[in-house]
């Protein structure tokens, strides 16, 4: 570990610490699904069978009531539904005690009687009693088998009720000791885990203090005196740790250089002594030579000042006939060369002038008399270009009117459209009216056929009543009351298919009506539909003829602009040669 990097240290010393923690994570992690798998475990066996158990008791109950509606109820429907409840609690009542035998095996024998007694007191105790309720269609046959019920029956099930929630309450009890002692043993584990970690992270840290300050610290509390001792001017002091390859390493290899650098310093000081009188003998030879270069400059400065003033007056015959020393005898040779080049330029510019300014001259009398025609020619097209504006804003209008007149004959004609979609509904509208009529007198139908029946029941009700004698009177008066309620039904039934017929003659010529008006508008939107097609031409030839007039005002508009543009260039061209012409004129 001596030449890894530090980084290196640190990650080593904190992969030790991470792999004791991942460690006690693990263990700990493998602990709480033990204590889980326990407590899921008791939940599966005890706690489900003492669930079982509460339902053996609900359907034991249900078995109870269904039992009791069978002994006192009438009607087959209502006996079978009742002994199918009896089936059905008997079988949950059945696979709950069974299945909670099977996963409580050490209260097995405990559950197994439970289900006998309760298989036994339908098959021995209550068996003739609900063998009597099946059997019963009187009031007479329900009350004999009640009596059956209440002497050998109705007595078996509180006993049994209260050693089924005896049975519960001890699973429960028994699911609750385990969990309970699932939990002091995770209480236990989680203590002595928690413990054991504690103590690891602490002999991980001592172990990472010393090993921090074998890889790290000391190395640089030696390097640290080191560098005091050079920064003191010590540059005999050893530098240590020259010998590792990480970071503390490379700290010694700079104090290396900075103690090399201090030998540098000490050896160019020496030097620099040495070599400050043979400057200072050097420095006096350079000052007498810029002296004497400086007195060579100023003369050849002074002569071509002189050239230059003269130029500037324009004497072109000047020359610098005095010479220079070597150094400037060449910028006197090119100054006077190109001052003779100047006077033959100069000469040569005097004649060209002559010849611009006849040129010129041509050039201004050709502008003017161009601008003109321009000037007429756009004056031309801008008139030609306003009548056409005028006629493209006529054709235009024409063409907008055919177009609004197209968009109303396309509403009139979807105005009729629609019209006659609403027509058409209200046609099946009507139909369905009819159909409505018809279906309603078909109900009234059954209504007085339901209101004839009724009053033959009453009446034959009213004769049962009679035969019965005082017992039966009161059903007398209520069934001379349904007899004339149905009467009235009757009735009442006749007047309303009387009206639904009237209505159903009504609703007949309402159609035959609005069929003719459908008919009447069919023909209206194929009139608006030819008019459309009509409009329609009209405006796509107004549309065409105006789209092409607005494409040669364009051009015509674009020649105007054109012609507008090249009267503006003549001018320039024109103030161009007349400013010609006097330049030429300056120049001769």
């Amino acid at each position: 570990m001596k030449n890894q990097p530090i980084i290196v240290k640190f990650l080593a010393v904190l992969g030790v610490l991470g792999l004791v923690a991942l460690i006690a994570t693990g263990f700990v992690a493998t602990q709480i699904r033990t204590v889980a798998d326990r407590g899921g475990q008791i939940n599966a066996t005890s706690m489900q069978a003492a669930l079982d158990v509460a339902n053996a008791n609900g359907a034991l109950q249900r078995q109870h009531a269904a039992l009791e509606w069978l002994l006192i109820t009438l009607g087959a429907d209502v006996d079978a539904q009742a002994s199918k409840e009896i089936t059905d609690a008997r079988a949950v009542f059945d696979n709950s005690m069974t299945q909670a035998a099977n996963l409580v095996p050490a209260q097995a024998d405990a559950l197994n009687q439970l289900r006998q007694r309760g298989d036994a007191a339908f098959d021995a105790s209550c068996a003739k009693a609900e063998q009597m309720g099946n059997a019963s269609t009187t009031l007479a046959g329900n009350e004999a088998a009640q009596t059956e019920f209440n002497q050998n029956c109705a007595s078996v099930f509180p006993p049994l009720a209260q050693d089924l929630r005896a049975e519960r309450d001890q699973l429960t009890q028994l699911a609750t000791t385990q969990l309970d002692a699932v939990q002091r043993g995770a209480a236990y584990t989680m203590w002595t885990s928690l413990i054991g970690i504690v103590l690891a992270l602490a002999a991980v840290a001592i172990g990472s203090y010393f090993a921090i300050a074998a890889w790290v610290s000391n190395p640089l509390t030696r390097l640290r005196d080191a560098m005091a001792r050079l920064s003191g001017g010590d540059l005999a002091a050893e530098v240590p740790e020259m010998g590792r390859k990480d970071e503390v390493g490379q700290m010694a290899g700079a104090v290396m250089v900075f103690k090399q650098a201090g030998l540098e310093k000490q050896r160019v000081e020496e030097e620099a002594r040495r070599t400050a009188a043979t400057a200072e003998a050097e420095r006096a030879q350079a000052a007498a030579a810029r002296e004497q270069a400086a007195a060579m400059l100023a003369k050849v400065v002074e002569s071509l000042a002189d050239g230059l003033e003269r130029l500037s007056v324009g004497d072109l015959m000047f020359r610098i006939d005095q010479q220079f020393s070597d150094e400037y005898e060449k910028l006197r040779t090119d100054f006077n060369k190109a001052v003779a080049t100047l006077q033959q330029t100069m000469q040569q510019i005097a004649a060209n002038a002559q010849g611009v300014r006849a040129s010129a001259g041509e050039i201004t009398q050709s502008s003017d008399d161009l601008a003109r025609r321009t000037e007429q020619q756009a004056a031309s097209l801008e008139e030609t270009a306003a009548a056409l504006e005028e006629i493209t804003a006529t054709v235009r209008k024409s063409s907008e009117g055919a177009n609004e007149a197209r968009g109303v004959v396309n509403e009139a004609k979807l105005d009729a459209e629609r019209s006659g979609l609403v027509v058409g509904e209200t046609v099946t509208a009507m139909g369905g009216i009819e159909e409505s009529s018809k279906k309603i007198s078909n109900i009234i139908g059954v209504i007085d056929e339901i209101a004839f029946q009724t009053n033959l029941l009453a009446l034959n009700a009213g004769v049962e009543a009679a035969r019965a004698g005082d017992a039966g009177r009161g059903f007398a008066v209520v069934a001379t009351e349904v007899r004339a309620l149905a009467q009235r039904s009757a009735d009442a039934a006749k007047e309303i298919k009387t009206l639904i017929n009237a209505s159903g003659a009504q609703v007949q010529v309402g159609v035959r009506l609005v069929n003719e008006t459908g008919q009447a508008l069919t023909r209206i939107v194929e009139q608006v539909a030819r008019l459309n097609v009509l409009v329609t031409d009209i405006a796509g030839s107004a549309q065409e003829q105006a789209t092409g007039l607005a494409e040669v005002n364009s051009a015509v508009n674009q020649m105007d602009q054109v012609t507008q543009q090249n009267a503006a260039m003549v001018e320039e061209s024109t103030a161009a040669s007349h400013s010609l012409a006097a330049e030429a004129d300056e120049l001769a």
